[in-house]
């Protein structure tokens, strides 16, 4: 999400010609893997905590609250927002909210993602269960029926099969691997696969393979792993078992990881409106300075007063929560 906030749309907004940075086949393909990457985490943090099945603890019912509680509150004003601020048609903002627009055009810019995603959350009581061959099973069989509805809907979103794909994989490995994903002769395999990712990310932008969509999503999925292998070397390094360690340097780099990852949703779904906002402040001609202004001021205070919105929804929430415990009570 950090990535795509900081970089990808940043891009177009420092770009003299408001050029956006997905012509840049590497920045497009590592785009893709980012989000594969998220939907993958997803999935697997969802499937290492819940499993659904005949003796289930929770049912699909207080699971979907959950979902619901945490994604669309958030999503139904940003959308509104962005559809104020025209940066999206009334359709597509329709067909958003709706999550439809995974099926059916026109769809909403930026926040096609938050349809996708729910949409993972909807099969995962299918998916989730209790043992590694109802998972893979299930899974297998939900993946078919999504091929064949891109076979009768000529409109479906291929970003939806992607994210769909990695979200299941990510529900089958919560049932094989740890987080650290310790396997024989993972070391040298999590290097290799890394390598070759670079290398292919390089032949697409060097030979235009890029244009050919099929390589780009076969390439930007090969690079969820090494990525994730990439973010668990980071979170080892930083948030290591030595507690002690976090009180140097180390320590404020962990604060600011956990800031920038728990605002990260929420700069997500209104990062879009706070560059609209910093433009209509100042919009300078010269490139640097606009750099300088967007990248230095306006980015830092969309991740400020996105973990603020954060924080006040989730306080808010808690509180709804608990005034309904005590009711109960």
């Amino acid at each position: 999400m950090t990535y795509i906030v900081a970089f990808l749309h940043l891009y177009h907004y420092i770009h003299p010609d408001a050029i956006s940075a997905n012509v840049i086949p590497a920045c497009a393909i590592l785009c893709d893997t980012s989000l594969g990457l998220f939907t993958f985490v997803s999935g697997y943090l969802l499937g290492k905590k819940y499993s659904f099945g005949k003796q289930s603890e929770i049912t699909p019912a207080n699971f979907f609250k959950k979902r619901i509680i945490r994604i669309i509150p958030l999503f139904v004003i940003s959308a509104v927002a962005l559809w104020l601020i025209h940066f999206n048609g009334t359709r597509a903002t329709i067909n958003g909210l709706l999550c439809i627009s995974p099926f059916i055009t026109p769809r909403p810019s930026t926040i096609w993602y938050i349809p996708v995603i729910l949409l993972c959350y909807s099969i995962t009581p299918i998916i989730s269960r209790k043992t590694l061959k109802s998972r893979v099973r299930n899974c297998l069989i939900v993946f078919a029926l999504l091929v064949g509805i891109s076979w009768l809907i000529p409109t479906i979103d291929s970003r939806l099969l992607y994210n769909a794909l990695f979200y299941m994989a990510g529900i089958i490995s919560a049932s094989c691997f740890d987080w650290k994903f310790d396997f024989c002769y993972g070391n040298m395999i999590k290097l290799s696969l890394l390598l070759v990712f670079i290398l292919l990310v390089y032949i697409g932008q060097i030979n235009n393979n890029f244009h050919l969509s099929l390589y780009r999503w076969i390439v930007a999925g090969i690079g969820v792993f090494p990525l994730l292998f990439v973010c668990e070397y980071i979170s080892n390094y930083f948030f290591g078992s030595n507690n002690g360690i976090r009180n140097g340097w180390k320590g404020q780099i962990c604060r600011l990881i956990s800031l920038v990852s728990y605002a990260s949703m929420a700069s997500y779904m209104f990062h879009r409106l706070f560059f609209w906002a910093g433009e209509k402040i100042y919009n300078p001609d010269v490139a640097s300075i606009k750099w300088i202004y967007m990248a230095g001021l306006v980015f830092p205070i969309i991740l400020y007063l996105s973990y603020m919105i954060q924080k006040c929804y989730d306080t808010l929430m808690n509180s709804i929560a608990g005034r309904g415990n005590n009711n109960s009570r």
